[in-house]
């Protein structure tokens, strides 16, 4: 009997560790993850035409670089994008790249071996650097650091109709009129979601259209003129765009 009673003192003796160390070590455990993605306060805004990249931190302009952005045949994009993938290249890459979330293409912010370049519309859609600045946003930038393009727009010929699961530069176009006109509160990222699909249904809606979440031609044309964007000199691309809507 003292054996079995030694046996269930050890295991009460166990179970009250546990209680007190295990359970708040699980509930640890579960937060981890939230902890090591901790809120990134790093952003990075490129300005195309002025061809300049300004890296943000807790929303105040914090470091600025030139860079050499896309010639008229092959644009930089615009857009809300992020940074997916992080990788130490070389030659015409110089000696870093930062590859952004741009869908329709393989674009990257990286170092040249043309360091003259640097300043001008040279590149084929990329955003070049100096090797040394690069390597600095490097070591400081995470993963899933946004990456905001901005510049004059309309920059997508609306030519084709747009819907779900389709990308582009015109759906970046898309998503900027539907933000414009407060129909849409996602980001420029030129992708066709299911969010951007129940932003056109409201918008057909509000006009008395069919509401099948499909912008056709008839409908982009309809969204150009009642967000003002019809006919008018180029507007900034800016994530602080916002107009109202009668």
């Amino acid at each position: 009997m003292t054996l079995v009673w030694s046996r269930m003192a050890r295991w009460v003796n166990v179970l009250a560790v546990l209680a007190i160390v295990g359970i708040p070590a699980y509930w640890l455990g579960a937060w981890t993850p939230h902890l090591a993605h901790a809120k990134n306060p790093y952003r990075i805004v490129i300005d195309v035409p002025t061809r300049s990249l300004t890296l943000y931190r807790d929303d105040q302009p914090w470091l600025r670089y030139p860079v050499a952005v896309g010639t008229r045949i092959n644009r930089t994009p615009r857009g809300e994008f992020e940074i997916i993938q992080k990788a130490v290249w070389g030659d015409g890459f110089g000696t870093r790249w930062m590859r952004f979330s741009a869908p329709w293409g393989i674009y990257g912010i990286h170092g040249t071996n043309k360091p003259w370049s640097v300043g001008t519309v040279a590149s084929h859609g990329c955003i070049r650097m100096l090797n040394r600045d690069v390597e600095q946003l490097y070591a400081i930038v995470p993963l899933g650091t946004p990456v905001n393009l901005i510049g004059p727009t309309p920059y997508a010929r609306m030519i084709r109709p747009l819907a779900p699961e389709v990308f582009g530069q015109d759906v970046v176009e898309l998503q900027r009129m539907l933000r414009l006109g407060k129909w849409y509160d996602g980001p420029l990222n030129g992708v066709y979601t299911p969010a951007v699909t129940e932003s056109v249904r409201r918008f057909q809606q509000s006009r008395h259209l069919t509401p099948n979440g499909v912008a056709s031609l008839a409908v982009i044309h309809a969204l150009q003129h009642a967000t003002g964007q019809a006919g008018l000199k180029p507007r900034y691309l800016d994530p602080a765009q916002n107009l109202p809507v009668g």
